[in-house]
């Protein structure tokens, strides 16, 4: 367990603050964000400005990653917001994320690098991923971005270059929040009902898989040492939106042919269901429950049945074209609640967030299951990440995201979780499970957890993930105590070090 990777994990977006303003770099969520729609990012966690501190705090808790964001929207900017041609890369905001890299290496930080987050430059338009062109524009700014970033740390600075990469995050709920949910902004959706996700998967895993190639390239041709990429998804108990992900990617290492497609993916959702039924994991068991089991029946039934091969088949004859043989070199999973039987709750009526207040509107959000009604569920996670691994030829598991979200607004009117758990006691919970894991030899690579600090959750800064929290009516400083008087920055730093205790007393015997 040497190598493990105890960290936090953080979103340029979420954290660094400056964008969508005047003379800001702006994003697909400045248009809604100037409408009032959602709360306005701001200076968010002002992450840009406070890194060298935040990696001192890191340091000083004992961990050894960290997980940070280059933003595609601050090195290739646009500061109107309006669809255009592509425009110059920034040489100013690359040599910042140089020194934040730095930084981070000069206190024993193993940087977990994300290329995309959710958010794109305004330039690319509302509905970028519909578009096969977006795949070879994100590849131009891996290039250059990363030839930028990698030279700088070696040749000036005699650092390694970045090793650690995630190409897209969750490019699950990138896709089911635009264009089935409502919560990302974008202008296409439903417009094509299923087709229009299953395009817009078929685009961005066209896009990871031209990244991963390009890194390993890149890293072959400067002599860098071998980089390991993978994208992440949000852990669903839904096969259709996260495991069909991988298995697409694994057609070519598996030997499937194009047209065999269909029987592929039948075959590979009887083998997780039947592995998930043994796994005998202790679901909620109310009418809610009810609801949502039942919607886990039919996403199956209509994703088998609404299945398109026929999108799927390009990408197919591109990973048999590609140099090599694999997609991803590790399984990132970002673990929460990801069961279908806990999607829905009894009503509730005075936790909805954002501006629209339709009928229609205020009784969806009554039903639907918010961040701090995530049930906390630490044998999921061990599930998940041993059979993920299994299933792809015993590759490492990065857990990339873990966390658990109290509701304080940012007015600091708060209200407690239904189950009182406070994040110390979440941590115990977690960390506890990671240590099994560990002494069962499932390969975990490490461990992130959703946040250092608190910051804005997509539209709102209600739902809290920090280890620090953060007072928003005063002023950014990070709070070691939240507003439960809960400490769980200092909960997280014992944990870890009573892991790596165990792991040394293993290794010994």
């Amino acid at each position: 367990m040497s190598e493990f990777l105890w960290g936090v994990a953080t979103s340029a977006y979420q954290s660094e603050g400056g964008y969508n303003g005047p003379g800001q770099p702006q994003t697909n969520w400045a248009e809604v964000e100037r409408r009032g729609d959602v709360a306005s990012v701001g200076q968010a966690a002002d992450f840009w400005n406070r890194f060298p501190e935040d990696f001192a705090r890191c340091r000083a808790l004992g961990l050894n990653a960290f997980r940070l964001g280059l933003e595609w929207s601050r090195i290739q900017p646009t500061h109107v917001d309006r669809m255009g041609a592509p425009p110059p890369f920034n040489a100013k905001a690359l040599d910042h994320y140089v020194e934040m890299l730095v930084e981070c290496r000069r206190n024993d930080l193993e940087p977990v690098v994300t290329l995309h987050h959710f958010v794109h430059p305004a330039w690319l338009g509302a509905d970028p991923w519909l578009d096969p062109i977006t795949g070879e524009l994100f590849a131009r700014y891996v290039e250059h971005t990363l030839l930028h970033v990698n030279r700088a740390l070696v040749d000036r600075h005699g650092l390694p270059p970045i090793r650690y990469y995630i190409t897209i995050n969750e490019p699950n709920m990138l896709v089911l929040n635009t264009y089935l949910g409502t919560q990302f902004p974008g202008r296409q959706r439903r417009l094509n009902g299923l087709r229009t996700l299953a395009e817009a998967y078929r685009n961005i895993l066209s896009a990871h898989l031209r990244a991963y190639n390009l890194i390993h390239r890149l890293s072959e041709e400067q002599g860098w040492p071998d980089p390991m990429v993978a994208f992440n998804n949000y852990c669903s108990d839904l096969y259709w939106s996260d495991k069909v992900l991988l298995d697409l990617l694994s057609v070519r290492e598996r030997g499937v042919k194009a047209f065999e497609l269909r029987d592929y993916v039948y075959h590979k959702i009887q083998e997780f269901e039947r592995a998930f039924a043994g796994a005998a994991i202790p679901l909620k068991r109310d009418l809610p429950s009810l609801v949502g089991s039942w919607t886990k029946r039919m996403s199956n039934w209509l994703g088998y049945k609404t299945f398109m091969p026929d999108l799927f088949r390009s990408l197919a004859d591109e990973l048999y074209a590609a140099e090599r043989p694999v997609a991803f070199d590790y399984v990132g999973l970002d673990y929460y609640d990801p069961f279908a039987a806990h999607l829905f709750r009894l009503p509730v009526w005075w936790d909805h967030e954002f501006k629209d207040k339709s009928v229609r509107s205020w009784v969806m959000s009554s039903f639907t299951s918010k961040w701090w009604d995530w049930r906390v569920l630490p044998a999921g996670m061990h599930f998940f990440c041993e059979y993920y691994s299994r299933d792809y030829g015993n590759r490492k598991v990065l857990i990339a995201e873990n966390g658990m979200a109290l509701r304080r607004r940012i007015d600091n009117r708060n209200s407690q979780r239904r189950d009182r758990m406070t994040r110390s006691q979440f941590l115990k919970l977690h960390i506890a499970e990671v240590n099994r894991m560990v002494a069962a030899d499932i390969p975990l690579l490490g461990y992130l957890h959703w946040s250092l600090f608190d910051n804005y959750e997509w539209g709102s800064f209600t739902p809290r993930f920090g280890l620090y929290s953060i007072n928003y009516q005063r002023d950014n400083d990070r709070l070691v105590e939240d507003h439960l008087r809960d400490r769980p920055s200092l909960t997280y730093a014992t944990l870890v070090s009573e892991a790596r205790q165990l792991a040394h007393m293993a290794d010994a015997t």
